[in-house]
């Protein structure tokens, strides 16, 4: 959060003190100027003299956005009924029935406004200065088509003053206004008279935005960057990848390579991200291109950019886009209306201009002429119905509020609202450094460093706050080291809670009470169910999945059970980004020794290694290590936030014993985890043949086996053994192979496991998985296995279901290999998580 919440907050709040845009970077005082330009910070910054808080600045975007819908209103209600003529609007008997229909519309128009996913996803996206364009913009295009230029000009000036990139929507307008006067002064008599005032304002709005553009870009920002970066270069302008990284070289790409910028804008999830702009108001922006082409500078920038979240939508930079496809949506609406509408006029009298004609060809004219007339209400109401439907599809698809399809809400728990208790410990002058959640919470001061900066700065930290349950962008281990030496070195405690820590320059206590380290102890399993419960309860975007057995018990017995007792899991899971926490619960018994503490791996199903206990630091056996547990006690050791693939297990034991399964989970269609259980992956296992022994001896095998799989991910084969002598699968090994035209292309070779190995049975299970290669050509291709003893390589007899003999090998299916898949956000973001973007 001090990324980009707290820097920010503390450049607006240093504003409202009289020093613009001053931020702190790493262990100095700087500016913001270093990278981006925005004066309409000095305009943000008074909500501070009301509440001098950062969710101010919070509350304060999501009006300013919201408050865009008034003006779209208004403008969809003037274009609309301009189906009449100016001199019938002006009579009341002509105006107010056709408002009857044109104000749903217009009201729908504003709705889709409220729902779009990409300016909720703006204004979800921490704090950031470009949102509050999106308002502005269509304040100014309600102004040049109510020809109120001087609103226009006022608007097109807080519009440049956002972000400098937002100069160049401004210019745009500036030419947009220039059409509109002119338009406007061939339609007035007096166009001499008229000709200057209409065209002074977006003329004016034209220049001076292009001109500071080239200032903030070209000549602020370098001015002030090259002390701090020690280069003029923007490295916004390094997100174009082959295109280039500077504004020249990127401009010459679409003279010299204009085949690389279409293949890089046809990418499938780039067409993905002007659909869903299109969509989310009914496609009408097809019928006006001419305001869209307006945005382009900035449209460009998200499609070609090679940085994934300018052109997936869900964060702020799709904010000032999207209301040039809102009003183009309006423009073209009322286009249609209009088409629509003058189809649909009918005068009932018209049947007196008629040659003489008996009455009932007379009535018919009549009935034809009303009836078109009261088709009219219907188009109002299909169109109203079709924007609705299309908002609404896009709200169910990525919508961030309730009920849309990224949800996301935040919990508030009981550790959170500990921190108030430690911030109202620290003097609101001090200088402070603090990890990086805490960061936006204490960054209303001068000198706010993130931990570990600031100890040595030329203003250094006279206090620290630190959670190391949270985000803290430093390994556990490093966390505690750096403390360990300041409380060496002249600072000492002043208090802890929980995994909140104090600490002051000066302070004589150096010993961390044990309170501190409740974040990682629970009194007793009853008290971990009933926070699991509350956890899972609460709407948040880290939500717990509890196992459906109260406590996981081993299914076979940890060595030394008597001294460390396995309780069960926890698990956090974060679906937008498919991140998990896995906790483990120990219960601390008499005898228990340090050297014997708990081993947590975590598998695929086929028993492969993913992480093991070198690689899940938990901060609790950090700060809390296994010679400091005391019996009685039930330890949490969480993980920190992992990225793991579609199907895993979890592994649990004690060093130098043997681990067993607690639980396997699955990773949804929708993005969620589920458990997975031994029956429910097995079922749907068909009988697939049977194996002969040397001695007569059968071993029959069902299975079940993923029918498609993208290039580059994993194909699933689940199968079940199933013999009366178990002996011998102990004593052969299981081959597992896809074949290709010129042999095999992905094999899976060992003894059966099931995520981790297991000992055969009379029913056995073995889940394994075939990784197929990324360049591998779209197909179908065989899976084929088999039983063979490692000692001699010699293979058993197979046979089918009805007992024909097919040789020393069995097909138990075909995987079609299609495309690799197209990446969604969190793949195309963080290359970890795309083993678990579900298929």
């Amino acid at each position: 959060h001090k990324a980009d919440l707290g820097q920010m907050d503390q450049a607006i709040w240093n504003t409202s003190q009289g020093r613009f845009v001053e931020e702190v970077k790493d262990d100095f005082v700087s500016t913001r100027l270093t990278d981006h330009v925005e004066p309409i910070f000095a305009l943000i910054a008074p909500v501070f003299w009301l509440w001098d808080d950062v969710r101010a600045l919070l509350l304060l975007q999501v009006i300013a956005v919201a408050l865009g819908a008034i003006p779209l209103y208004a403008l969809a209600l003037e274009k609309l009924d301009q189906l009449l003529p100016a001199q019938q609007r002006v009579q009341i008997w002509q105006r107010e029935p056709l408002q009857q229909m044109t104000r749903p519309l217009a009201l729908a128009v504003a709705l889709a406004w409220l729902l779009s996913p990409q300016l909720q996803s703006a204004v979800l996206t921490e704090f950031h200065a470009i949102p509050f364009a999106a308002p502005l913009i269509v304040w100014a295009f309600w102004a040049a088509e109510k020809k109120e230029w001087r609103q226009f000009f006022i608007a097109g000036l807080l519009i440049a003053s956002v972000k400098e990139e937002a100069a160049l929507l401004a210019a745009g307008l500036g030419l947009w206004g220039i059409w509109r006067a002119r338009y406007a002064i061939r339609s007035t008599q007096h166009a001499i008279v008229r000709r200057i005032p209409n065209l002074q304002s977006p003329v004016s709005i034209l220049l001076l935005s292009l001109l500071w553009f080239y200032l903030a870009t070209f000549v602020i920002v370098p001015a002030f960057a090259t002390p701090v970066y020690g280069t003029a270069e923007s490295v916004y302008f390094q997100r174009f990848g082959a295109l280039g990284n500077s504004p020249l070289d990127i401009a010459k790409s679409f003279v010299t390579q204009p085949a690389l910028v279409w293949q890089i804008a046809s990418e499938p999830a780039r067409t993905a991200y002007l659909w869903h702009l299109l969509v989310g108001f009914g496609l009408f922006a097809l019928l006006a291109p001419e305001i869209l082409l307006l945005c382009t500078p900035v449209f460009l920038a998200n499609l070609l950019s090679a940085y994934p979240a300018q052109y997936y939508g869900e964060f702020h930079y799709s904010a000032p886009i999207v209301p040039y496809f809102a009003v183009a949506g309006v423009y073209g609406l009322a286009r249609l209306w209009r088409w629509l509408g003058r189809r649909t006029i009918g005068e009932s009298g018209s049947f007196q201009h008629l040659p003489a004609a008996s009455v009932g060809v007379m009535a018919l004219v009549s009935f034809f002429t009303n009836s078109r007339s009261s088709l009219r209400p219907l188009l109002a109401w299909g169109l109203t119905l079709w924007l609705l439907v299309w908002a609404g599809i896009g709200y169910a698809n990525a919508g961030r509020g309730p009920g849309g399809g990224r949800y996301d809400p935040t919990p508030i728990t009981a550790h959170h609202r500990l921190l108030e208790r430690f911030t109202n410990q620290i003097p609101d002058d001090a200088a402070v450094t603090a990890t990086a959640a805490v960061h936006p919470h204490l960054s209303h001061r001068r000198h706010i460093y993130q931990f570990p900066f600031g100890l040595e700065a030329e203003a250094p930290a006279e206090w620290a706050l630190l959670d190391v349950t949270s985000n803290t962008d430093m390994a556990p281990g490093d966390v505690k080291a750096k403390v360990d030496g300041m409380l060496a070195n002249g600072w000492g405690v002043s208090d802890a809670a929980d995994g909140f820590l104090l600490l002051r320059r000066g302070a004589p206590d150096t010993t961390i009470p044990h309170a501190f380290y409740d974040f990682a102890r629970d009194f007793n399993a009853e008290a971990q169910r009933r926070r699991g419960a509350e956890v899972a309860g609460e709407p948040s975007t880290q939500y717990a999945i509890r196992n459906t057995r109260p406590l996981l018990n081993p299914q076979s017995p940890i060595p030394n059970p008597r001294s460390l007792t396995f309780l069960g899991l926890d698990l956090l899971d974060w679906p937008r980004w498919r991140q998990t926490k896995v906790t483990t619960l120990w219960q601390v018994e008499e005898g228990f020794a340090p050297e014997h503490f708990p081993s947590v791996e975590i598998h695929t199903p086929s028993g492969g290694m993913i992480l093991d206990n070198t690689q899940l630091p938990s901060p609790a056996a950090v700060w809390y290590p296994p010679q400091q547990w005391q019996p009685g006690e039930v330890i949490r050791l969480e993980s920190l936030w992992l990225f793991l693939p579609g199907q895993w297990g979890v592994a649990v034991g004690m060093a130098g014993g043997a681990p067993v399964l607690a639980g396997a989970f699955s990773r949804q269609p929708d993005g969620t985890l589920a458990r997975v259980e031994m029956d429910q992956a097995l079922t749907g296992a068909q009988p697939a043949g049977w194996f002969a022994g040397p001695t007569g001896e059968r071993v029959e095998v069902a299975a079940r086996l993923d029918p498609s799989t993208p290039g580059g991910q994993v194909a699933n084969l689940r199968l079940e053994w199933r013999t009366e002598t178990p002996d011998l699968l102990a004593r052969h090994q299981i081959f597992v192979h896809l074949r290709g035209a010129d042999g095999n292309v992905a094999q899976n070779d060992g003894a059966p496991r099931y995520f981790i190995p297991v000992a055969p049975g009379p029913v056995t299970a073995d889940w394994r998985q075939l990784v197929i290669p990324a360049d591998l050509p779209p197909g179908s291709y065989p899976v084929v296995i088999g039983v063979y003893d490692p000692a001699s390589g010699e293979r058993l007899s197979v046979f089918e279901s009805n007992d024909q003999p097919v040789g020393n090998e069995l097909t138990v299916g075909v995987v079609r290999v299609t495309e690799p898949r197209v990446p969604d956000q969190s793949c195309a973001l963080i290359p970890l998580a795309c083993a678990s973007q579900p298929k």
